[in-house]
């Protein structure tokens, strides 16, 4: 796994997964505490032109910083269950269908970090995996948000049903409630699509409700990365001033 940048590179050292760092003259000044901290950490320093770190980074934006280390750590769904069976009323997770473009990806870890999210449940297949660019659009906080990849996402819906969640699936059409008027008062689960595709219709079948966005400026929709850090953070207010 390449950590493109400082604060992706300083976030995967604070977790112990920087195994190298690669540095252009020109930013040693500037990263002057990471440098020490990697060095006093064990890792491996290197002072290398910028050309070289462009060769590295295969041309991705690195600002004269650049880490390696070892793949992403996932976590396993059973922890995200056992996480939501001991939190109760307090879990929040999300589930993600078709998300193919890792800078929305990226984009979500990085609300889902923000709110404190229990875990972000993904599928195998018809996902964008976490990888370099996923960790640069997250501002290198995707490794502080528990990420797991399930086989089939309907069947981890259902056991999550099991485990006491409410799943809330993010649709605009008929049926579908307004997201203001939901208390978020229990275990919350809520469902994103792909942007066009949306949720596909068997797992809009497992949700136990479906909700929009209002969007009085006549926008049709959000980018679901947009759509995601609106809802989480309404989950919150909603907690906070309902508890």
């Amino acid at each position: 796994m390449k950590y493109l940048g400082p604060h992706a590179c300083e976030e995967a050292l604070s977790r112990g997964e920087l195994h190298s760092l690669w540095i252009a003259p020109a930013a040693f000044g500037r990263v002057a505490k990471l440098v020490s901290e990697a060095r006093a950490a064990g890792v491996v320093v290197h002072r290398d032109p910028m050309e070289s770190l462009d060769r590295r980074s295969q041309g991705l934006r690195h600002q004269g910083v650049l880490g390696e280390g070892g793949p992403f750590a996932y976590t396993s769904f059973e922890e995200v269950v056992a996480t939501i069976q001991a939190k109760g009323a307090a879990a929040l997770v999300l589930a993600l269908d078709g998300i193919t473009d890792p800078h929305n990806l990226g984009a979500i870890l990085r609300s889902a970090a923000a709110a404190a999210v229990d875990g972000v449940i993904l599928p195998e297949r018809r996902s964008a995996m976490v990888n370099e660019t996923v960790v640069r659009a997250s501002a290198g906080t995707a490794g502080r948000v528990p990420v797991c990849r399930v086989v089939n996402l309907g069947r981890a819906l259902d056991e999550l049903k099991e485990a006491g969640t409410w799943i809330y699936g993010l649709a605009a059409g008929q049926g579908s409630r307004d997201y203001l008027d939901e208390p978020f008062d229990r275990a919350t689960v809520l469902v994103l699509g792909a942007e066009g595709e949306g949720l596909h219709l068997k797992i809009q079948e497992r949700c136990d409700g479906l909700l929009h966005i209002p969007m009085p400026g006549g926008i049709e929709s959000l980018n679901v990365s947009a759509a995601a850090a609106v809802t989480l953070f309404r989950v919150l207010a909603r907690r906070t001033t309902h508890p």
